[in-house]
């Protein structure tokens, strides 16, 4: 019985990825790029910058220059979407992060991709 209430506490709780989460406007990422502050761990390349909003947003960007497979460029966004999305609530500054791929972190496990974005975080100082 006591596992059930435990279940039913953590389902209260809403992890979900929303469309106002997500950075769409190229301008908007554009100036994520070049004002934010660059982050570099174990392969994972991104930019945060801190906002003035009530919640945090990202952006993946992945070139068919780094992985020719749509298969695998697609299976990294959704591996850092995830990420995002079930360690948004440990962010306490609202910040914008725009991550770009790399052909090391394109390869990378999902453990290993979520170490490297939990410690970038912990780099900015937004954790």
């Amino acid at each position: 019985m006591d596992n059930l209430n435990v279940i039913k506490e953590s389902t209260n709780i809403r992890v979900t990825f929303r469309k106002h989460e997500r950075i769409y406007k190229q301008k908007e990422i554009d100036t994520v790029l070049k004002t934010g502050e660059k982050f570099f761990e174990k392969g994972l390349l991104a930019y945060i910058l801190k906002t003035d909003k009530t919640y945090s947003r990202i952006a993946i960007l992945v070139s068919h220059k780094v992985e020719k497979s749509a298969v695998i460029r697609n299976k990294f966004k959704r591996r850092i979407r995830e990420i995002f999305r079930l360690n948004k609530h440990k962010i306490k500054i609202p910040v914008d992060i725009v991550v770009i791929a790399t052909k090391l972190s394109v390869k990378q496990k999902y453990k290993s991709l979520e170490q490297s974005f939990l410690k970038i975080l912990e780099l900015s100082g937004v954790l």
